[in-house]
């Protein structure tokens, strides 16, 4: 069924496992209807996309594309190249990856909101999936070259959080408009009733590398807390060998929201290890009024505050440690957490990206360049 904005496309990296980009998208969906546009596509993760136009390319019907898009990502630089946006008149990009390289009329608007730059090429010493050796080292730079010529495509930038505008401003050298925080569905977690606090430590979100539960795993191993792992990902089997033994590490795989909501009750505090973009599940636990131990730098950084909090200085499990036994001396109101994760709700962002999108449409197709 075609939406009733056909002079609007909305352009995603990909829709194959719902995450935080995908919540964006679809509150971005809620504002502005429009089309949209991915390079894979699973439906059956999607159910709020049945009635709106998605076009996808031809590559999501290849084996594990569906499932496994992350093995097609040396290839989806070139693949935005041939997807094509040109019958309309704004394209709002979300993107995380390569989703900026899309064809674009050069008289249309071309609103980016970026979740990060590309982490595996430009920042590999935060997320190294992208490997080491000389074919590697190649591919990578020709992927580079790809990407620095998608950024130049934008017409008005808009990032999640200071540390994806800084991101931006540095790699691809193009100035950031605005900062617009995600939306956080703070009201849902705000109905969390806090009962106790048996359940110790949690942590939650997609297990890969760079999120470093390894580091909750071997500072639960030393300190010997309880610890609640919920989440899925490819690290999962790993994590499970390196906690063998420890039955103080539990393994939960992904939550219904009402049995996460519940475990959330009846945990001590939330641990954030990650140098992460912006964090959204930082602000939910805020929203349910447990305390977040963060990594001092990225998104985490900027939603944590020492009122409802603490910091975890580096990421080793020494400082990680240390964060804890500093955290344990201390007391935390539930509702200064539940204040501090109001500051990034829904109604906020729809507020905050209409008035940003109106003001892109405004601007015209000019771009700019530092």
């Amino acid at each position: 069924m075609s939406n009733q904005n056909a002079t609007l496309c909305h352009v995603h990296d990909w829709l194959t496992v719902p995450g935080g980009a995908e919540e964006v998208l679809r509150h971005m969906l809620q504002v502005a209807p429009g089309d949209v546009l991915a390079a894979q596509y699973n439906p059956d993760k999607f159910p709020w996309l049945q009635e709106v136009k998605v076009r996808n390319h031809w590559i999501s019907n290849l084996p594990w594309s569906k499932s496994k898009h992350y093995l097609y990502s040396p290839f989806l630089a070139d693949v935005y190249r041939e997807m094509s946006c040109r019958k309309y008149e704004t394209v709002v990009c979300n993107s995380h990856s390569f989703a900026h390289g899309v064809k674009v009329n050069p008289n249309s608007v071309f609103y980016c909101y970026y979740h990060t730059v590309a982490r595996s090429i430009w920042l590999p010493e935060i997320d190294g999936r992208a490997g080491s050796g000389w074919i590697r080292k190649q591919l990578v730079n020709y992927i580079k070259k790809r990407d620095l010529q998608a950024a130049a495509h934008p017409t008005y930038l808009v990032a999640n959080s200071n540390t994806t505008k800084q991101r931006v401003e540095k790699f691809y050298r193009r100035p950031v408009d605005e900062v617009i925080y995600p939306p956080v569905d703070t009201e849902k977690f705000s109905s969390v009733q806090r009962v106790s606090e048996d359940e110790g430590y949690l942590i939650w979100g997609r297990q890969i590398a760079y999120k470093r539960t390894d580091l909750a795993i071997e500072a639960a191993k030393r300190l010997k807390f309880k610890l609640n792992i919920v989440g899925t990902g490819p690290m999962m089997d790993e994590y499970k060998v390196l906690a063998q033994g420890y039955p103080n590490i539990i393994f939960h795989g992904r939550l219904a929201d009402q049995d996460l909501m519940s475990l959330m009750g009846r945990s001590r505090a939330f641990l954030f290890p990650a140098y992460e973009d912006f964090g959204i599940v930082v602000v939910e636990a805020l929203a349910a009024g447990l305390p977040v131990l963060a990594y001092q730098a990225g998104g985490g950084a900027e939603s944590v505050t020492p009122e409802v909090g603490e910091w975890i200085h580096e990421q080793t499990v020494d400082a990680l440690c240390d964060a804890i036994a500093r955290f344990e001396q201390r007391s935390f109101d539930p509702n200064a957490a539940i204040a501090r994760a109001s500051l990034f709700s829904i109604p906020r962002f729809h507020q905050e990206f209409k008035l940003s999108l109106e003001r892109a449409i405004e601007r015209g197709p000019v771009r700019h360049s530092i």
